[in-house]
């Protein structure tokens, strides 16, 4: 392998197919038709560990030579140098919809694919095998790696079942994590229906951010089958989102209202934001545990601090339009505006 990695003045994405993460920001490039390569993170292992500060893909270098991995503020960067075309409604409304439904896929969605994937043997056998076969594929011999993949496969799902615990995927979160993936497809598939994309004929940073789950979840046996029985619109757009393209424009509220509406009154407000505002608190309280109810369901889970800086980040961003009386009766309609309004 050659040392000549990343290459100099492009962007170099090190990452792997299996992370949402990763193919949102690779979504985004294709997007902004940005040059780029692509950097196996098996293959370039060493590269990565140089380089990442956390054990987590993706790692983007920039063309100057530094490197990123958050990929939200990756996406935020390619918007401010690679304003064409842009990823941000021009209404401030719909920006920060759309800055929050994306939110809500990185925190919330990613739960939810994370529980399919790790929880149903099919799923797991899938994912290990894949994961396995990547990991393997840099060795220099590859007939061992061929040998060794139903070996290492069933150490990978070892691996990872103990972890499903971290991202709430636990019995007792169970039906609520079933019942949110289950009434997200319906209600989408419902919004995606006659458009192209979430806020209309061109991807907004909410597409990313939802697509990055779903097309995991579209990736593994369980979330393949529930999409294609009730979501053609949704695998349609997944398809779309691989390399997507400006159709048009962004709709105005108005005319997303029908449909966006249930979307953020029963999954944005009632899920992710009832327990990011509860992660926060616990946060900021010291407990290690969070716990609240939804729907008459407890759901727990470890106290994290990245969700409470992310949710911190969503607040202060809606007190800088707290005086646009459209989002503001659009947030309390839905039920999210509890959730986002300073604190009195």
């Amino acid at each position: 392998m050659s040392e000549t990695y990343p290459a100099p003045d492009q962007y170099n994405l090190v990452g792997r197919p299996e992370s949402g993460y990763t193919m949102k920001v690779l979504s985004a490039l294709r997007y902004k038709q940005v040059p780029y390569q692509w950097l196996d993170r098996f293959t370039h292992n060493k590269l990565f560990k140089q380089h990442a500060r956390v054990p987590l893909i993706p790692l983007l270098f920039l063309p100057d030579g530094t490197a990123m991995q958050d990929s939200t503020p990756i996406l935020e960067l390619l918007e401010e140098r690679h304003l064409e075309p842009e990823i941000h409604p021009s209404d401030p409304a719909l920006h920060f919809l759309s800055d929050l439904l994306e939110e809500y896929g990185d925190e919330w969605g990613n739960k939810l694919m994370f529980h399919y994937r790790w929880s149903y043997p099919e799923d797991q056998k899938r994912r290990s095998r894949t994961l396995a076969e990547g990991s393997l594929g840099g060795l220099t011999v590859p007939w061992f790696g061929k040998l060794m993949k139903p070996l290492v496969a069933p150490l990978l799902v070892r691996r990872m079942v103990p972890r499903m615990a971290f991202a709430g995927s636990t019995d007792n979160n169970r039906p609520i994590l079933v019942s949110s993936f289950d009434r997200l497809v319906e209600l989408l598939e419902r919004h995606l229906q006659g458009r192209s994309y979430v806020f209309g004929e061109r991807p907004a940073l909410a597409d990313f951010g939802l697509w990055g789950q779903l097309h995991q979840a579209y990736t593994d046996p369980s979330c393949h089958k529930i999409l294609e029985d009730k979501g053609p619109s949704i695998v349609a757009w997944i398809k779309r989102m691989e390399s997507p393209e400006l159709l048009g424009d962004f709709e105005t509220l108005d005319n997303l209202m029908p449909t966006l509406r249930p979307i953020f009154s029963e999954e944005v407000g009632p899920r992710f934001l009832a327990w990011a505002a509860a992660n926060a608190r616990a946060w900021g309280m010291g407990e290690k545990q969070t716990g609240l109810t939804m729907a008459g369901q407890r759901y727990y889970q470890k106290t994290f601090k990245y969700p409470a800086q992310g949710y911190a980040e969503l607040r202060s961003r809606f007190a800088a339009l707290s005086e646009h009386t459209v989002l503001t009766e659009f947030l309390r309609d839905t039920g999210c505006l509890t959730f986002l309004a300073p604190s009195t």
